[in-house]
């Protein structure tokens, strides 16, 4: 029998990324799915976003840059760097962005960053963990991939659908079904406890929180 990792691969869920459901995925997500299936209001990831944000940063895995379109920094502020495997989500963001001139990066989250985009302060990963195939294990990769952007005092932090060790409803399971089928998420054994395992195997500071469904998470200072 194949492997999830093996029968799956991260282009499986970048897939579903069309320009028309761009359009569609603020209200789909942070009106509906955040608050009321995986209970988790859309304002936690903004305070993530308002408080871990540095005038130096870079989204990995952009979806529609919904929370850089709302920071608190003003154009020529901030800097910028946007890093994603679909093409149409760095397309979306970066016009929806573009008074702050992001740079941006086609590439895989399970391979090292390019080294040509420099450093940054802060690294956001909203959303990606549960689109990347197998177990929190292999998803560590992603923590691996982005330290050519990192230095000793960079700011890593995120959210992720955990479908383990959590309390769930009936809607919860029913679409975390759905949506495992079509590929879109993966991580049926993904915990808390797991995240926080793959985060302090690699950073000496490490917090993780849940909220409803969600894992709010913030990892600084490499291990050497």
């Amino acid at each position: 029998m194949l492997s999830t990792i093996t029968s799956r691969t991260i282009d499986d869920g970048v897939r579903i990324y069309s320009m028309l459901l761009l359009r569609c995925y603020d209200i789909l997500i942070y009106r509906l799915l955040a608050p009321y299936v995986w209970r988790c209001k859309s304002r936690y990831f903004a305070d993530l976003y308002h408080l871990m944000m540095s005038r130096n940063h870079a989204d990995i895995g952009v979806g529609t840059g919904y929370f850089l379109d709302r920071c608190h920094y003003q154009p020529g502020e901030v800097r910028i760097g946007l890093f994603d495997l679909q093409q149409n989500c760095l397309n979306f963001t970066a016009a929806r962005i573009a008074r702050f001139q992001p740079e941006t990066y086609l590439c895989n989250a399970l391979e090292p960053m390019p080294t040509s985009a420099g450093r940054f302060d802060s690294i956001a990963l909203g959303g990606i963990l549960h689109c990347i195939p197998g177990d929190m294990l292999e998803k560590g990769a992603v923590f691996d991939a982005i330290r050519p952007l990192m230095h000793a005092g960079t700011q890593v932090f995120g959210y992720t659908i955990l479908n383990h060790d959590i309390a769930k409803t009936m809607l919860s399971r029913c679409v975390y079904a759905v949506l495992h089928r079509l590929k879109v998420i993966n991580g049926d054994q993904d915990s808390a406890g797991q995240l926080k395992s793959a985060l302090e195997k690699r950073f000496q500071n490490v917090e993780v929180s849940t909220v409803g469904c969600i894992a709010l998470f913030s990892a600084r200072t490499p291990c050497k």
